[in-house]
């Protein structure tokens, strides 16, 4: 079962009043059953509030038939969805009725004079009626929440569909956890599946994804605040401050590529193939100083700048390894410990951090974390493989705890967040000479979208954000699906 919530732009940061519901999907020769308010032009799906005592099926039974007068049957609870506003919260499950039989109308004296009466209407003219609720947003809250509402429970129901394309997608992956925010600054999340199938133990929102290479974005915006500081400069040549190894040039001397390059994977390293997975939890750890050196199986070269630096575009997870080593000498503390008080202290993240071996066997008994599954479906060994480059691609997270660091990074572009000056944040979104597309940590669609991304044995995910909209998407899963990110349908999600 599918869930969704809805978080409402004026939700309170905790919610004290809880409201539940139940609400029926009735559809015959290819139409819908839904009640109309003669007086106010409203349209709902029939439903109403959970009493003492009553299970959800009795619910939505009882429901339908005071409102109708319509005697159901409730086949299938396909949906659970959740709304957030102000001080309350609104639980809702979803059911597939069918009608058995007529049983007798039973209004309140509201629904009396508001008009209420059932009808039947084409399930498309329903959908398209519920897809407009954006348009009531200056007239009356409280419709366009409720049209919302009904507009993302029809959507549910029709993916139910076996050729509907989301459900394709979903159906790739054991588990799918997504994370949108509108341009309002509502947000939806949606989630499904499993976070371990072995175990059975289903997605939900708290539920940690391996977020592979949108690590590089958060090691960024951490290098970008420690010249904030004063501890850095990103024009300098990284071997300025590196002392247990420097980066080489081709010939054996030091490089002259500097931060800037290498946060933009134009520092003149090449990866050596078959290289940075496979590693398992199981295996000896091995240090950030193993894989630059490429003394070990996860990376057998050693990380050299064998481009000349700025020429030439060149993905690089041992780019980030040096960014790593550089993070830890300057500062004299571990990578994770900076990233933490630098960004996931400040926005009050609970579910987010870097797994080394040490975190991973520690959140693994606080929280859940998703199960890896490789190309052929199979559970990684240990669940988790280990990730020693962590700048690179070490990152843990939830789609909604990646969404309140894409907020704070778009507020810093439009110079409203402590998190990062305006200055800093625009520095990373600038166009890299000579490759427009690339930016610092993160890549550019356009002139105002910005896109991570990242794909490892365990896990694809997207990030999608508009720095002038503020409209930001977030898909999360848990198996490497052998294609990338436009074939897996993954990006299709951060549309949807």
């Amino acid at each position: 079962m599918k869930t969704v919530e809805i978080l409402g732009a004026n939700r309170f940061e905790t919610d004290t009043k809880t409201r539940e519901g139940c609400r029926a999907i009735i559809v015959q020769d290819g139409k819908i059953l839904l009640t109309h308010e003669l007086n106010s032009g409203w349209w709902l799906i029939p439903g109403g509030g959970l009493e003492e005592g009553e299970t959800p099926e009795g619910c939505v039974v009882r429901e339908v038939e005071e409102e109708t007068g319509y005697l159901v049957r409730p086949l299938r609870r396909f949906l659970f969805l959740c709304e957030y506003y102000e001080e309350y919260r609104y639980p809702g499950y979803f059911f597939i009725c069918e009608v058995t039989g007529t049983g007798q109308m039973k209004l309140t004296d509201a629904e009396k004079r508001r008009g209420v009466q059932p009808e039947w209407i084409p399930l498309q003219d329903a959908i398209d009626l519920f897809s407009k609720h954006e348009s009531y947003a200056d007239v009356s809250e409280e419709k366009r929440g409720s049209y919302q509402r009904e507009y993302m429970a029809l959507r549910e129901y029709m993916n139910l569909a076996p050729d509907s394309p989301e459900r394709q997608i979903y159906e790739r992956f054991p588990g799918v956890s997504c994370a949108y925010r509108d341009a309002a600054g509502r947000e939806i999340l949606k989630y499904d599946g499993m976070a371990d199938t072995e175990n059975a133990v289903p997605v939900d929102g708290n539920t940690a994804f391996p977020a592979c290479s949108i690590s590089k974005f958060v090691t960024a915006i951490t290098v970008m605040k420690l010249q904030e500081q004063g501890v850095l400069q990103i024009d300098e040549p990284v071997n300025r401050y590196l002392h247990q190894w420097k980066l080489l040039a081709a010939d054996g001397t030091e490089s002259n590529a500097t931060i800037r390059l290498l946060l933009s994977h134009t520092s003149g390293i090449v990866d050596a193939e078959d290289s940075f997975y496979g590693l398992r939890r199981s295996d000896a750890e091995i240090s950030v100083l193993d894989v630059l050196e490429g003394r070990t199986t996860y990376n057998n070269r050693r990380a050299v700048s064998e481009k000349q630096p700025g020429t030439e575009f060149e993905y690089s997870d041992a780019g980030y390894c040096v960014l790593q080593l550089l993070i830890q000498e300057i500062t004299s503390r571990s990578f994770e410990e900076v990233v933490a008080e630098n960004v996931f202290e400040p926005l009050r993240l609970q579910k987010t951090f870097f797994g080394s071996l040490r975190n991973l066997g520690l959140r693994e008994q606080s929280q859940t974390m998703a199960s890896g599954y490789d190309s052929e479906g199979s559970p990684i060994l240990g669940k988790y493989p280990q990730i020693p480059d962590l700048a690179a691609s070490g990152l843990w997270s939830t789609p909604g705890e990646l969404m309140a660091i894409a907020e704070a990074f778009i507020e810093a572009v439009n110079g409203r967040s402590s998190i990062l000056s305006s200055a800093s944040a625009r520095e990373m979104i600038k166009p890299t000479e000579y490759f427009s597309w690339v930016g610092l940590g993160i890549f550019r669609r356009g002139d105002d979208t910005l896109v991570s991304q990242g794909w490892g044995e365990n896990g694809q995910c997207m990030l999608k954000m508009n720095v002038v909209t503020g409209e930001v998407s977030v898909v999360m899963t848990n198996k490497d699906p052998g294609v990338e990110q436009s074939e897996s349908g993954v990006e299709a999600l951060t549309d949807l």
